[in-house]
């Protein structure tokens, strides 16, 4: 098992960078931070919103697995 600690400095990182560039949505900052190289147009351009939605899904979707 991974560790679990790692998960909120993770994502403390995130959101400071995300503030100070609130003009990003989470897709482009997730893809902007990586640089593959790699054009996920879904990704890159999906709304916060949208992205929300899509996150509650699966978070339902993973608390049946359990």
């Amino acid at each position: 098992m991974r560790n679990p600690e790692r998960i909120q400095p993770l994502l403390d990182k995130i959101a400071k960078l995300w503030k100070e560039n609130p003009d990003f949505r989470l897709g482009q900052l997730i893809m902007t931070i990586t640089m593959t190289g790699e054009h996920n147009p879904k990704l890159f351009y999906i709304e916060d919103d949208d992205f929300l939605k899509l996150l509650e899904e699966r978070s339902k979707q993973l608390s049946k697995k359990e």
